[in-house]
């Protein structure tokens, strides 16, 4: 069992600060920031220049996924020393695709008074602006950055019949759509780019869409990707459909990669295995034509 708190110890104050906009922070939040006796920071700069704007004069000290199993026990003495702390990351509510687990853990293991602050979280403003019900969702956090097991991941959650949140960088979002079109298929999407910032973009399309939308330039500002929960899927592609395909290419007025991405979103079978289906039927009355050439 864990032990009691002391009345002589700190509090470990988990606070969540703007994702964005400094005016998004709540009132108990500022007074938390400015009456604690340190606030363990993800970036420095990024709590100094939030704390210069309130006139919030707390120590600052660095906490950060290199040095937080180093700091935390630190910390932990300063709490039952009597200190008070506050937690804060870069952007959002600590502990969610941010340090501070490990910290928490220990403190709670010690019995130190562990208070949280809610306010900003850039998964339920995403969500709230995705124009997706979400009674229930999954937040997949960031995905790896490596292509094979990014895709492993993918696939794991392929078919969820739940919306899907996740967090991505820039450099990867054009690679990250790429293998949700080929595993997922040409699923609803909403991008939310620098969420409550001056440049905030937020569009709901299709993976193909937003691919189109984006092959030509450079993507700026932190992505959250909200992804449409998956209707029942039928992977197999019977007759109907590959006389479907066929008439599509035959009239050649969509490029053979429209093509699948319509038939997968239409059908609901994976982009791969219509793009596949697509290139066979190509193939097949290619071969037809020089045929009938032939025998004429």
């Amino acid at each position: 069992m864990m032990k009691e708190p002391s009345r002589a110890e700190g509090t470990l104050f988990v606070v969540a600060t703007p994702i964005g906009n400094l005016k998004d922070i709540t009132v108990r939040a500022l007074e938390v920031l400015k009456k604690v006796d340190i606030i363990a920071a993800e970036g420095v700069n990024r709590t100094r220049a939030l704390c210069q704007h309130y006139g919030i004069r707390s120590k600052i000290r660095s906490f950060n996924q290199h040095n937080q199993k180093k700091v935390s026990p630190e910390f932990i003495s300063l709490l039952r020393s009597g200190r008070s702390i506050a937690l804060v990351t870069n952007a959002g509510t600590p502990c969610i695709s941010d340090p501070g687990t490990y910290f928490v853990s220990l403190a709670l293991q010690a019995g130190i008074t562990v208070t949280p602050i809610p306010g900003p979280s850039a998964v339920t403003a995403a969500l709230s602006a995705s124009g997706i019900r979400a009674d229930k969702f999954v937040f997949l956090g960031f995905l790896p950055a490596k292509q094979g097991q990014r895709s492993k991941e993918l696939r794991r959650w392929k078919g969820e019949r739940l919306p899907l949140v996740i967090y991505e960088a820039p450099h990867r979002i054009k690679d990250t759509l790429r293998d949700m079109l080929d595993i997922m298929g040409d699923v609803y999407i909403t991008v939310l780019r620098e969420l409550t910032k001056v440049h905030e973009e937020i569009r709901r399309e299709r993976v193909s869409e937003t691919l189109e939308l984006l092959k030509d330039s450079e993507v700026k500002g932190e992505i959250v990707l909200v992804v449409e929960a998956a209707e029942k899927v039928n992977e197999s592609i019977n007759e109907d459909i590959k006389t479907y395909i066929g008439r599509l290419v035959s009239g050649q007025e969509l490029p053979i990669k429209q093509i699948a991405a319509k038939v997968s979103a239409e059908r609901g079978i994976p982009y791969r295995k219509t793009y596949k289906a697509c290139l066979e039927i190509l193939r097949r009355q290619e071969q037809d034509g020089d045929d009938a050439k032939d025998v004429h």
